[in-house]
């Protein structure tokens, strides 16, 4: 997995986590946070604040159970909030945080969660702050299950014209990947092994590698159909930033219709959505 952003810290102390046998399971009591003075705009840049918030999510969950993990994650970002909501300034902090760093980690139903602003009703902010919420929240709404995919065209790495809303496929995969992440490696391959991708399905990936050359000899030794694509502006490259890349693997399953119906964290999930 290769991160782009600053949540690293996020994304290891998840890792660790998965490892362990069992992990205490810290609910979402009311008396959690009591003695944090929300009122304070100098959280936002307390680093022990931002250890306390990794602490309390990563106590969650037993090793492998992903949907209890996500469960127990919202419910206590819902309570951490709704203490939060005195001061949008220190709500939208841990929003941004708690954003990157589940998209990181391919939460989706989390990061779905964060997006209808949790504990926040109608009337109880001003027009101008919600205005800034949706600025802030805009990327991951573009590119959230349901919305239809930006659009993207240009020439493969093998020299083929390609555009996703002229692609006749009633079912593309969209793949963006590093060329030294095993982990993307393992992904592509399982789709490759498990998946039709002359007639099923359609495999479009996006590359970050150290040039075009890597990326080709690396699609090659994975013997890869479809569509491979590899642009030195890397993270900066239009399709990055229009799918809101922040970390790789991402992967993005779209309908006839280019609507986004499926982010899948692992082959797993995938193989259990394609059931």
């Amino acid at each position: 997995m290769k991160i782009k952003y600053i949540h690293i810290v996020l994304v290891l102390l998840f890792l660790i986590a998965s490892t362990l046998p069992t992990k205490a399971q810290i609910g979402a009591e009311e008396n959690v946070w009591d003695d944090v003075d929300f009122t304070d705009t100098a959280l936002v840049a307390s680093e022990s604040f931002q250890n306390r918030m990794l602490e309390q999510l990563f106590n969650l969950t037993e090793s492998g159970d992903m949907h209890r993990f996500d469960s127990l994650s919202m419910a206590t970002i819902g309570n951490l909030l709704e203490k939060a909501k005195v001061n949008m300034r220190v709500y939208e902090y841990i929003l941004v945080f708690m954003l990157n760093g589940y998209s990181n980690l391919g939460r989706e139903q989390v990061v779905d969660y964060l997006l209808s602003y949790p504990m926040l009703f109608e009337g109880e902010i001003q027009v101008e702050e919600g205005m800034r919420l949706d600025s802030i929240t805009e990327p991951y709404q573009k590119v959230r299950v349901g919305a239809k995919a930006p659009d993207f065209s240009g020439i493969t790495i093998d020299g083929k014209p390609y555009r996703l809303y002229d692609s006749k496929a009633e079912k593309v995969i969209v793949v963006f990947w590093s060329t030294d992440c095993e982990y993307c490696h393992d992904f592509l391959v399982a789709i490759r092994k498990n998946l039709d991708l002359k007639s099923d399905f359609e495999l479009v990936t996006f590359a970050l590698a150290e040039d075009e050359s890597d990326a080709i000899r690396s699609v090659k030794k994975m013997r890869l159909d479809g569509y491979h694509f590899y642009d030195d502006l890397r993270w900066e490259s239009k399709p990055f930033l229009d799918y809101h890349i922040t970390s790789t693997p991402t992967v993005f399953v779209l309908d006839k219709d280019r609507m986004i119906v499926c982010k899948p964290y692992d082959w797993y999930e995938l193989k259990e959505w394609l059931k």
